[in-house]
């Protein structure tokens, strides 16, 4: 007591101040203000996700999120016993990263949850993500382990699909499926045509008309070598109405049935040649002229786009062509609001 008492005023003396006994303890003091730095970080890391996350993918949950958020903490958790053992950790007795993870696995989600009939009951699949969570940031990871793990990882892409305290683990609801527009009715006016021509035939339109649900192809790819409408007969000269719409081919080219339907009539004469119609059902019926020959008879049963005749140059015909028809209870449609033509480019 005396050698140091003497030690001491030796130093006064000199003016310089004795050696401090408080080095170590400030150097411990650095190492929890640094503990606890990384400790606010990550805190701000996980707020950031939290909200960037959030507001990203359920923006419209937000309200749902809060309310649970308020549940949780009114809940019968001991969180002053986990901010205990965080601060045990910062002051040097137990791993920072180690601690956190408890008081995530403490707080948000205990392995055997005590629930009352109105306490919300912890997600069991969200405490084995946050152990999951406490194992990495036990690891020490850098900033790139964090950016592959935080915006990469199924883990943290599961953890989105649950809320914390909502009882039970919730599958995002389903949407239900896009909803097909309706189809308008067969018959419903879908063209109003602007036509300003000579008064039509009776029984003939311009307009177009809905074939409702009925499926349909085009019986012969080609170019429209006439058009539906008042024409020059390319034989007689006479102007007069073309009730159909005549489509160029090769001879011998497949016609094919526009719909599924029915083979209503087959026939020959000297203006259409040999021809046939076909009554798809609904009041609709597709008539097929200058056929080269014909493969269905009367009464058959033919398939969507089955082969029914062939193209050919019969009747009064300056070329092989099919001369198609369309009509619905009787009324005559237009032919080309209906199938695909090749063009004149």
């Amino acid at each position: 007591m005396y050698n140091q008492t003497a030690q001491n005023q030796t130093y006064r003396r000199d003016g310089r101040s004795a050696p401090s006994r408080s080095g170590g303890r400030r150097s411990e003091r650095g190492r929890g203000q640094e503990r606890t730095r990384l400790l606010q970080l990550l805190v701000c890391l996980a707020l950031f996700l939290a909200v960037f996350v959030g507001k990203g993918v359920f923006p419209h949950r937000l309200e749902e999120v809060r309310e649970s958020l308020l549940t949780l903490l009114t809940a019968n958790t001991d969180f002053r016993g986990a901010f205990s053992r965080i601060g045990a950790s910062l002051s040097g007795e137990d791993d920072v990263l180690g601690a956190l993870g408890e008081f995530c696995v403490e707080v948000f989600g205990p392995s055997q949850p005590e629930a009352g009939p109105d306490e919300p009951v912890p997600v069991p699949e969200l405490t084995s993500l946050l152990k999951a969570e406490r194992t990495f940031l036990s690891g020490e990871p850098d900033g790139q382990d964090l950016s592959d793990h935080y915006f990469d990882s199924t883990a943290s892409q599961t953890a989105l699909r649950y809320r914390v305290g909502s009882g039970a683990g919730e599958e995002p609801e389903p949407q239900p499926p896009a909803e097909e527009p309706a189809v308008a009715a067969a018959g419903t006016v879908l063209v109003k045509a602007d036509y300003s021509g000579p008064p039509l035939p009776e029984r003939y339109t311009m307009d177009q008309l809905s074939l409702g649900t009925l499926e349909t192809v085009t019986p012969v790819l080609g170019r429209l070598n006439s058009t539906y409408g008042y024409r020059d007969h390319p034989i007689n000269g006479e102007y007069q109405f073309h009730g159909g719409v005549d489509i160029g081919g090769q001879t011998g080219d497949p016609i094919h049935a526009f719909a599924a339907g029915t083979v209503e009539y087959v026939g020959e004469n000297d203006s259409y040649g040999l021809y046939l119609q076909l009554d798809h059902g609904g009041g609709i019926k597709s008539f097929y002229a200058h056929c080269r020959s014909v493969c269905v008879k009367k009464g058959q049963t033919v398939a969507l786009g089955e082969k029914i005749g062939e193209v050919g140059s019969s009747g009064s015909a300056t070329g092989p062509h099919l001369h198609l028809e369309l009509k619905y209870n009787g009324l005559h449609l237009d032919p080309a609001y209906y199938i695909d033509c090749l063009s004149d480019q």
